[in-house]
């Protein structure tokens, strides 16, 4: 399916990110915004919260549960503070790849299974019930997002 490969796609992006110091990935887009691995972990974290809990509560006929954003996110950003850019890199591509391996698994039937998202059975955005294909579109956005945010980061 073409949304898998497309995000897949983002494995590609990081290993654009091996040849960066120490000091690039501390950097931050402005003092009140996350460093570049605040980022990285934040969308690897994403992704194992995909992989471990929305998944699985897919396959089973469950709705998907999202946490609380803020705290969720917080706790990404204060541990990537205690590890090294090398050792997000590694565990945000492991992450995506894992990920990957496992959507591929899916059937389409399973990939498009309408479901519903902490109770709300349409995305508000574009209308559609939501699916693990839909979600995965909606993360395509969310990567793309910060790989800009990123890359204006890395071009100061």
């Amino acid at each position: 399916m073409q949304v898998i490969q497309e995000f897949a796609a983002y494995t590609e992006w990081l290993k654009t990110l091996e040849k960066l110091s120490e000091s690039d990935w501390n950097k931050q887009s402005d003092s009140e915004k996350w460093s570049i691995k605040q980022i990285v972990l934040h969308i690897a974290h994403w992704d194992n919260h995909l992989l471990n809990v929305i998944i699985p509560s897919v396959k089973n006929g469950e709705g998907m549960i999202f946490p609380d954003f803020d705290s969720f996110n917080a706790r990404a950003t204060k541990r990537a503070e205690k590890l090294t850019g090398e050792t997000v890199l590694k565990e945000s591509i492991n992450s995506r790849r894992t990920l990957v391996t496992m959507l591929d698994s899916l059937s389409e039937e399973a990939l498009t299974y309408k479901t519903t998202a902490n109770g709300v059975s349409h995305d508000p955005h574009q209308g559609v019930p939501y699916s693990l294909h839909v979600i995965i579109g909606e993360f395509i956005e969310h990567d793309r997002h910060h790989m800009k945010q990123v890359e204006s980061i890395l071009k100061r």
